[in-house]
């Protein structure tokens, strides 16, 4: 099984992000647990210079050390054909980036889902206390426009751990059948 932290609410950082009416709600526009593409989303165009915006994650339990991913669908519209902006994406702990990855090639034709694995979350302390940035990076500044849909952290179900005692009668019992 695993566990899904999905955009729950603005953060506060904006900056030119808007969502698909050029409204002021981010998370509710990428907070989908299937990506609507078109429907709703957030967008910011390329005027020259980086432009980023966080969004708060819902609560997720500690997971095992493997299986974390950043996934996200993103669609990026290169108005002049002279090279789009590229997309990065950081999880967050509080202020603190946990992990990153940027995605300079967003494809230009149609709605592409993306995943990022997270080597280590070992340094994650606080999995109630998480948040994404998402930072389109600037490119010529041509008024590009880069599209998310969809963003998410997907991680393993907390550890289970069954006691000792549970396995040592387990095994007794099996011994006497």
């Amino acid at each position: 099984m695993v566990q899904t932290a999905r955009p729950d609410a603005d953060q506060g950082t904006d900056g030119n992000w808007t969502d698909q009416d050029d409204g002021s709600s981010l998370y509710a526009a990428i907070d989908e647990s299937s990506a609507d593409n078109a429907t709703t989303y957030i967008k910011s165009s390329d005027d020259g210079s980086n432009d980023a915006c966080i969004v708060r994650l819902s609560d997720v339990s500690a997971p095992g050390t493997s299986g974390t991913y950043i996934k996200y669908t993103a669609l990026n519209q290169d108005s002049m054909g002279g090279g789009a902006p590229s997309l990065k994406l950081e999880l967050l702990q509080d202020s603190t980036v946990k992990a990153t990855t940027t995605n300079n090639s967003v494809d230009t034709s149609s709605w592409t889902a993306y995943s990022y694995t997270i080597s280590d979350v070992s340094g994650i302390s606080d999995w109630t206390d998480l948040y994404m940035r998402i930072t389109m990076l600037t490119n010529m500044g041509a008024s590009d426009v880069m599209k998310v849909t969809q963003v998410y952290l997907e991680t393993q179900d907390a550890g289970s751990s069954t006691p000792i005692a549970a396995i040592s009668m387990n095994t007794y019992r099996q011994m006497r059948n």
